[in-house]
């Protein structure tokens, strides 16, 4: 234990202490430091004036506790045996509950199948991080995920590299050109700018992710999501585009929840909401 982890964990402890009711601390010290699971464990000895005496364990990738030597735990060992157990089943009622990144956004990649199984990779993968590189590695999966999309776009709109002078995987500057494209005029230059933001935002943490050793498992879910988000935001523009936000509404509640049906008698189309029960003649 270096002297920095020590102030560092004597702090973290007469906090944790504190949270408890547990003040006036007299005496604290490092009672035994395990390793046999691979980790670095302290069990600490504390005694407080007032609220008894104390095992604080702590270390290295498992949660902090208490317990009391009064009643129960009368040793370190006892202690750390009885945390460890506690530590392994949280471990597995959270890979039990695991919940897929992917599912946090609204993402429909369905249209390019290889990115989808990149980034659905990725993600099993941010479950399962055991060093830096794992990190670096999911970053890199976005970037490259991303630089596929690009070559999607620009073959999807084949003068678009020529006139706007860029290459097959500048992510950034064929998605600001698909930006102008699936969301021209006037109306669209706030949502353009935004949508300017995300890809931005999306290609610049995952270069930064790749390129740093010391980014955590925050930084790479949050790679992922700006990643999944990125895609998903340039499918909604192209649906935006195609008109798929044009559709009838009604016009007594604007509800979208609607059925268009003729009647026997006639040819015309009788639009009737499925939300108040409006009808009326549509073209």
């Amino acid at each position: 234990m270096t002297p920095e982890y020590r102030i560092d964990a004597e702090q973290r402890i007469e906090s944790y202490l504190s949270g408890n009711d547990i003040n006036n601390i007299k005496y604290m010290q490092v009672e035994q430091t395990f390793t046999d699971v691979g980790l670095e464990i302290h069990v600490w000895n504390v005694k407080s004036k007032n609220d008894g005496n104390w095992w604080v364990v702590e270390g290295e990738s498992v949660p902090m506790n208490l317990y009391t030597q009064n009643e129960f735990y009368f040793s370190a060992d006892e202690a750390y045996s009885f945390h460890l157990g506690i530590s392994q089943r949280l471990e597995v009622s959270h890979h039990q509950a695991f919940r897929h990144v992917i599912d946090e956004v609204p993402l429909d990649i369905d249209h390019v199948k290889s990115i989808s199984r990149r980034l659905n990779n990725a993600a099993v993968d941010l479950n399962n991080v055991t060093g830096p590189e794992d990190i670096q590695a999911i970053g890199l999966t976005c970037r490259e995920s991303l630089i596929e999309l690009a070559g999607v776009l620009a073959q999807d709109n084949p003068d678009l590299l020529k006139e706007h002078e860029l290459k097959a995987a500048d992510f950034k500057g064929i998605s600001k050109a698909i930006i102008n494209i699936y969301a021209p005029g006037k109306s669209n230059s706030k949502l353009r700018k935004r949508c300017r933001d995300v890809v931005e935002a999306a290609w610049d943490h995952s270069s930064e992710v790749v390129h740093s050793p010391n980014k955590n498992i925050p930084d790479a879910k949050i790679c992922l999501l700006l990643t999944c988000t990125a895609v998903s935001l340039i499918q909604n523009l192209f649906l935006k585009y195609l008109g798929f936000d044009s559709e009838p509404k009604c016009s007594a509640c604007k509800s979208m929840d609607f059925e268009l049906f003729s009647k026997d008698e006639s040819d015309e189309t009788i639009f009737s909401c499925n939300t108040c029960g409006h009808e009326e003649a549509v073209e």
